[in-house]
């Protein structure tokens, strides 16, 4: 995290936060290193900002590229309720994990490619990768695993499955993505007008204290929203880009080329690195617990599914509707149609807990996992 930087780097971000286009961010950026000191505290904030730099030349180039008729887009676009990408080496089996789940043959080498699988009704937009080995620009991996709600690790137990796996959250960890739940997740969003707002708990730091250290960078209006209990350190921190926690499974593949007492100790040893381990085999494909990794991915996504039930029919929706948890009524007549949000009268809920179902409610109330409900406008 930031450590000491001179008034001249702090008055130099004003720049980078003010860019427009990506070319007055690239010399924004390239500006503000120019004011870091080289030391210690400073190394990783220097190393964030070089693959910034180096990210926004491949952007750069990229578009020039477009627009010269050269290039696509190296982008999925979002489909379904959870995208989950599936990052490994080269040859880690990854293709035959995203064939087996999507049943989708992978027509392309050096491009990402979609599938799709559902879960309950949940649909999961897998999405498989380049293998990182193979490929020569591990920076739009990374901006795809950032992009994504959730990651699948895949790991060749036949090899050096854990170097595999240590390296890949080593990388993902130098992107400032969290594959663990950090106590802290802190979003600066900067505004015209009105000041600064602190949604969210503070620790051994106060309101004012935020206020202060953000105009030190020149940020007089901005909501800063706080997953946890955030320290003075986490909000400066945010200021150089949040990280971002992606829920994140590893999957050993080609299981049933090793011994199983040697994939038996693998998986304990893999136990170790925070992240939950399962088994694959191309030959065994029903065999895998994706149910399990569905049900993982969700929970940790903190995410619930709402039923709507047909007025006029009384049918009700096989496909929920998937909001976060703590979402309203309102948020779901939004998600349905703007003329029940703008219109809304009353809702009913039916709910297993529930003494009686169903009940009327209004459009605060709070929905829980496998509610189904009617709004009435």
């Amino acid at each position: 995290m930031p450590a000491n930087l001179p008034a001249e780097a702090k008055s130099k971000w004003k720049r980078v936060m003010e860019a427009r286009t990506p070319e007055e961010k690239l010399a924004a950026l390239q500006e503000f290193l120019s004011a870091v000191p080289k030391h210690k505290g400073t190394e990783r904030l220097r190393m964030q900002v070089t693959r910034q730099i180096a990210a926004l030349r491949r952007e750069i180039e990229e578009r020039r590229k477009r627009r010269a008729g050269g290039g696509e887009q190296f982008f999925v676009e979002k489909e379904g309720d959870v995208q989950v990408v599936l990052i490994g080496s080269l040859g880690s089996g990854k293709t035959s994990l995203f064939r087996c789940l999507t049943g989708v043959s992978k027509p392309s080498q050096d491009r990402p490619v979609p599938g799709m699988v559902s879960w309950l009704g949940v649909y999961f937009q897998l999405v498989d990768t380049p293998g990182f080995l193979g490929f020569t620009d591990p920076g739009r991996l990374m901006a795809l695993a950032r992009n994504a709600d959730a990651l699948i690790v895949t790991l060749d137990s036949t090899a050096n499955a854990e170097e595999q796996l240590a390296g890949m959250l080593r990388l993902l960890e130098e992107n400032r993505i969290s594959v663990k739940r950090p106590k802290a997740i802190v979003e600066i969003e900067r505004r015209a007008s009105g000041g600064v707002t602190v949604v969210g708990d503070l620790e051994g730091a106060t309101v004012q204290d935020v206020v202060a250290l953000l105009r030190e960078y020149n940020v007089y209006h901005a909501v800063v929203r706080i997953q946890g209990r955030a320290t003075l350190d986490d909000v400066e921190d945010a200021i150089f880009g949040s990280y971002v926690y992606r829920p994140t499974v590893a999957v050993l593949t080609k299981v049933d080329l090793a011994p199983n007492d040697h994939v038996k100790a693998l998986k304990e040893r893999l136990s170790n690195y925070g992240v939950p381990v399962y088994e694959f085999s191309a030959q065994r494909c029903r065999e895998l617990r994706f149910d399990e990794i569905a049900t993982y991915i969700f929970r940790e996504l903190d995410l619930i599914r709402v039923y709507t039930r047909n007025p006029k029919t009384g049918n009700v929706e096989k496909r929920p509707v998937v909001v976060k948890r703590g979402a309203k009524v309102a948020d779901v007549a939004k998600i349905i149609h703007s003329y029940l949000y703008e219109n809304f009268r009353y809702a009913k809920v039916w709910r297993e807990s529930f003494p009686f179902s169903p009940q009327r409610v209004g459009k605060d109330f709070v929905l829980e996992d496998g509610d189904i409900v009617e709004i009435v406008a």
